[in-house]
């Protein structure tokens, strides 16, 4: 498995808002979890699933 690395990112306001509402609703403890979420629900429902990313981490670069 590969190592983890950083990302930084600067959102406008209401994506902040959006980010959260949903630490509110209890979908992560704190803004990294929350955004580290939604990339992991993007890549399941847009990459095929579990298998869809194996098959993905396959591909030459």
């Amino acid at each position: 498995m590969e190592k983890k690395g950083e990302v930084r990112v600067f959102l406008d306001g209401l994506y902040l808002r959006v980010i959260d509402d949903l630490i509110t609703a209890g979908y992560g403890t704190n803004r990294s979890e929350v955004v580290r979420k939604m990339v992991h629900d993007w890549v399941m429902a847009n990459i095929g699933g579990f298998h869809g990313l194996m098959q993905y981490s396959k591909k030459e670069k």
